[in-house]
């Protein structure tokens, strides 16, 4: 052998034996822990033993991640009407130790200004792969398609998708607050990323786009190791097992936390299993730290100060809903009304003093009323629209009711209108209609604006409503949408 070949073989064995070297070993067998839930919608309740959770998993396991699959905005008072508003449910999400957070609908609910400013004070790292970011103009700032964690030795990447409504090619809140940036279909979106898979030992979709689209990301990318979800609001007391990827969602509000447990041998996936936590029942001590924290937000005086003391409870979300719809008859000129029944997110209201706070909590969204011209098919036709839409519950109606029948593809048609004495609506005739802005800019046309001004937001006439009716009784009122 020639002293120049010896001296190439040498090079090559020198090369091979600095590779090998320099190249980070993965240890034999590794367990990752992912903590998540899912549409906190800024709620206290459940943080001071959510993050008493996760200091006891942290301190049990070594290696743990903790996930918001979406919504951490809108819903509590007290944090949507803070001086800077959305700040205290942030604060206290970096008091638990959040790690990475996917983009909801509801972030936007307040602008993408407030949101900016909300994502500097987080900890925890933003994602969403379907929002156009780079040059768009959207004046959205700090968040990434995905992130990549790396424990003990293994990489773990998260893919951040966000809700897109197929109707408006945007996120499920008002159009105005999202008129500047560019969405992207989820699914379409997520199988660009398929090279995260080779980039990782553990590839994981963070999610805001709902079971139902869950499912079908699964079946598009089996690439998947996992898929957190959320928007749906859906309590997987037992995961999903689709296309071979594990799908889990925690209900909302931090009444849940879904546990997964990754555990990897020669960094290779050789189990995943998920636990559903019932924080309710979970006896662990509570964080004093986060309750004081929670104490001092919630010292709001005009936030705690009633207003009207209601005679009788109005005891479940959809007689909320009717009265609700009630407030907006009530004005001149509205022969009737329509309330989406995803707007009213409260389950109930005692009876008793009632403040701001408590109907902050039974309608969180800064929306106002707006008036429209609609004969009946139109009406039908938006009945029908929302729920194929949404396909959660029907819409609650005031001066009308209505019967629908399910059909082909979870659909449904209306298939009789009366008004309360039973007389059919007058098919010819246009009536006035009180919707509020979210569902007007959605589903309707300026040119369908009545010449009825209001000028009111649906929070003030629900409080104008209740002081001038403390005696209302929906206890037994009979439901006036309904499936035949």
């Amino acid at each position: 052998m020639s002293k120049k070949l010896r001296y190439i073989y040498f090079l090559v064995g020198l090369c091979c034996f600095w590779i090998v070297s320099c190249t980070p070993k993965v240890p034999h067998e590794v367990e990752i822990v992912i903590l998540s839930y899912n549409d906190l919608h800024g709620d206290f309740e459940n943080l001071p033993k959510l993050s008493a959770f996760v200091k006891e998993t942290r301190s049990t396991y070594k290696n743990v991640i903790v996930a918001s699959a979406g919504d951490r905005f809108t819903g509590n008072p007290y944090n949507d009407y803070h001086e800077k508003s959305q700040f205290p449910i942030i604060d206290l999400e970096n008091h638990i130790g959040v790690d990475i957070a996917v983009i909801g609908n509801h972030e936007f609910d307040f602008g993408v200004e407030l949101l900016n400013e909300r994502l500097k004070d987080a900890k925890s790292i933003a994602i969403s792969a379907n929002i156009k970011l780079e040059g768009s103009g959207s004046g959205l700032e700090g968040v990434k398609p995905y992130h990549i964690f790396e424990k003990n030795g293994i990489k773990i990447a998260f893919l951040g998708l966000t809700e897109v409504d197929r109707l408006t090619g945007k996120p499920s809140v008002l159009l105005e607050r999202v008129a500047d940036i560019e969405f992207f279909d989820p699914i379409e979106t997520a199988v660009n990323y398929r090279f995260l898979r080779k980039k990782s030992h553990v590839f994981v979709a963070l999610t805001h786009i709902g079971l139902r689209e869950d499912l079908i990301l699964a079946d598009s990318m089996p690439e998947l190791d996992l898929i957190i979800g959320g928007h749906s609001h859906t309590l997987l007391k037992e995961p999903i097992i689709q296309n071979n990827v594990l799908i889990t969602q925690a209900y909302s509000r931090a009444k849940h936390v879904g546990k997964t447990t990754i555990l990897l041998k020669k960094g290779v996936v050789s189990q995943i299993t998920n636990e559903m936590i019932d924080l309710a029942t979970w006896e662990g001590v509570v964080d004093s730290a986060i309750v004081e924290k929670i104490r001092i937000y919630e010292n709001n005086p005009f936030l705690k100060e009633p207003f009207v003391t209601l005679q009788y409870e109005i005891p479940n979300h959809k007689q909320l809903g009717h009265m609700v719809a009630d407030a907006a008859l009530v004005l001149p000129g509205v022969d009737f009304s329509v309330v989406n029944c995803s707007s009213v997110r409260a389950a109930r209201l005692d009876a008793g003093p009632v403040t701001y706070a408590d109907i902050l909590r039974v309608y969180p969204f800064n929306n106002y009323l707006v008036i429209v011209a609609l004969k009946p098919s139109e009406i039908r036709e938006l009945i029908e629209t929302e729920f194929t839409d949404k396909r959660n519950c029907l819409m609650l109606p005031a001066g009308f009711e209505y019967v629908a029948q399910r059909t082909p593809g979870d659909n449904i048609k209306v298939v009789n209108m009366t008004y309360p004495n039973g007389k059919k609506l007058d098919e010819t005739k246009t009536y006035h209609v009180a919707v509020n802005n979210y569902l007007f800019t959605k589903y309707l046309l300026p040119e369908q604006v009545a010449n009825i001004s209001v000028d009111i937001s649906v929070l003030n006439n629900i409080v104008n409503f209740l002081r001038n009716n403390p005696n209302m009784d929906y206890r037994n009122v009979p439901t006036r949408a309904k499936f035949n």
